[in-house]
């Protein structure tokens, strides 16, 4: 649903597909989010980043289709094979593109999800490059799908966060986005009423990590799920303990 007028969505400009660089410049996109009524997250051409913002706009970045995304050879800046795109998952109303899902070279049953702030494009913009070692894209959560059957349609689901448990420092990234993630999961934690516990929260490169104790199993999953609706599924790794820390009685 769009809220503008017949009238409004007609005067919006047109794109030439074969001029693609050219509907990508900021200033042509920066008109349509003002013409509908939204602020641009980028930077136009020839403006400078304030440095009172609490959140400093960026330049816009290479603007590429969706559809030319679909099918890009996806691997690492060491020549290692990840596979191609096979889909990706979009925050229409916040105008983000959430992760890419890439398909496992011969094996149609394999699809891992990488989040699209992770890739880049390479030189020719061709293909996707992760800056990540085959080692550790190997970790990363799966996209499970099951093919229709018996009457069902397809179905899909993003696997939990598998990957090393760490007992170090719970640590805490200070980008904006992990940054707003940690504050956000605390907020919803007081609003619970599940003031008292001993837990900690520490997100870095968008990953959240829950430590601490609770006094109670269905404590431990509230804060889980707050935590998840925060963020992702994949992504959040609850290392909750439930009774008292060392030390206590």
């Amino acid at each position: 649903m769009l809220n503008a007028s017949i009238e409004v969505f007609k005067s919006a400009a047109a794109i030439d597909l074969n001029e693609w660089l050219d509907a990508g410049r900021s200033e042509r996109v920066a008109a349509a989010y003002i013409l509908f009524g939204q602020e641009p997250y980028f930077l136009e051409a020839g403006d400078l980043a304030s440095k009172t913002d609490a959140r400093p706009k960026v330049s816009l970045g290479y603007v590429e289709r969706s559809s030319k995304i679909l099918d890009l050879p996806v691997g690492n800046f060491q020549g290692q094979k990840f596979g191609k795109v096979w889909s990706l998952t979009l925050d229409i109303p916040r105008g983000r593109i959430l992760s890419i899902i890439v398909l496992a070279p011969g094996n149609f049953l394999t699809k891992s999800i990488i989040p699209a702030t992770a890739l880049s494009f390479n030189t020719n913009r061709d293909a996707l490059l992760l800056d990540d070692t085959k080692v550790e894209y190997a970790a990363e959560p799966r996209y499970v799908l099951t093919e229709p059957a018996f009457g069902q349609d397809a179905s899909s689901e993003e696997q939990a966060y598998k990957g090393p448990r760490t007992s170090a420092p719970l640590e805490q990234g200070t980008s904006y986005r992990d940054v707003d993630r940690t504050v956000l999961i605390t907020r919803g934690i007081r609003t619970a009423k599940l003031n008292g516990l001993q837990v900690q929260v520490g997100t870095i490169h968008g990953r959240v990590t829950l430590r601490g104790w609770v006094n109670t199993e269905e404590q431990r999953v509230r804060i889980g799920e707050i935590a998840i609706a925060a963020s992702r599924l994949e992504v959040v790794d609850n290392q909750i303990t439930v009774g008292r820390p060392p030390g206590r009685k």
